[in-house]
């Protein structure tokens, strides 16, 4: 699990984002902090704000790579389906080919082999809409 330090300083910044902010999405990151900060675990804050476990754990990879100002920025979404849309045929055959059976596997593979760089939890949603299956390594 990602250990994150947020400071006595940054919690207050959290705190007045968190009255201000209209987004929803956005939001529910500044939540995570909060949370993160009085302890929760990662199911406890997926619980609370109603993501999977998976998303807090990119949220926690975005706040410890790009601080507070990365975490909120807003996601389009569209932009990167269309960067994988292109792939997807190739990527089920890879599957195939190199038994790849979990996502972290997968988003490893992405990341080496097409350079692009996918969020778990976005990863998890698009092999889902594109009927994509991973393998289970033989016992």
């Amino acid at each position: 699990m990602l250990k994150i330090n947020i400071s006595k300083f940054d919690i207050e910044e959290i705190k007045l984002k968190k009255r201000k902010e209209k987004d929803k999405k956005i939001y529910r990151r500044l939540q995570f902090l909060h949370l993160k900060h009085r302890n929760k675990t990662n199911k406890e804050i997926a619980d609370i704000t109603g993501v999977c476990a998976d998303t807090v754990t990119d949220w926690a990879r975005i706040y410890s790579n790009e601080g507070l100002a990365g975490l909120c920025q807003p996601i389009n979404y569209d932009n990167r389906s269309a960067k994988i849309d292109d792939y997807i045929n190739r990527i089920k055959q890879d599957i195939k080919d190199n038994t790849i059976s979990t996502l972290s596997e997968l988003q490893d593979w992405i990341k080496k082999n097409y350079s692009l760089e996918i969020e778990q939890s976005w990863l998890f949603r698009c092999c889902k809409k594109n009927s994509i299956c991973l393998i289970k390594k033989p016992d």
